[in-house]
């Protein structure tokens, strides 16, 4: 897992899977972007512009992917986006292979606070329990970016 700000995306350009991802964030506004799904190299890096609706910590639910790492950045407002080792969580409780995800058991991560400006990339390792409400409350616009891993 990565956790910094957008200021210093160019330091994780020598990061094979995030090179494209850097580049990207660097030469676009993505508060431009449409909602929804922009690819940018079919399916191996696509975004996804979201407006989420947030939920309460005792809601959330942990997920984690196997095919892609999520490079999530907030654009506007604060979110809590929980983090734990995927191996902690046990097996998983949902599951949908074709949408590549799975769902475990909530209340079992650290909550870390991603406010505008600030990313966290998360590996198939990496389980996390996104769109999380904030104790500043408010609307969150967020960029998603999908990035194949090999």
């Amino acid at each position: 897992m990565i956790l910094d700000t957008v200021e210093n995306i160019g330091k994780y350009a020598d990061i094979k899977m995030l090179k494209k991802v850097v580049a990207y964030i660097q030469t676009h506004d993505l508060s431009k972007l449409p909602d929804g799904r922009t690819d940018i190299d079919g399916d191996e890096l696509y975004v996804m512009i979201q407006h989420p609706v947030l939920k309460k910590m005792e809601e959330a639910k942990p997920e984690a992917h196997n095919r892609y790492a999520d490079l999530q950045l907030v654009i506007s407002g604060t979110e809590i986006m929980g983090y734990a080792p995927r191996e902690d969580l046990g097996a998983p409780i949902e599951s949908n292979p074709d949408g590549d995800i799975w769902f475990y058991e909530g209340g079992n991560f650290s909550p870390l606070t991603i406010r505008s400006g600030m990313f966290a990339v998360f590996f198939p390792q990496d389980a996390h329990a996104p769109c999380i409400v904030s104790p500043e409350g408010g609307a969150v616009t967020k960029a998603v970016f999908k990035v194949a891993v090999k």
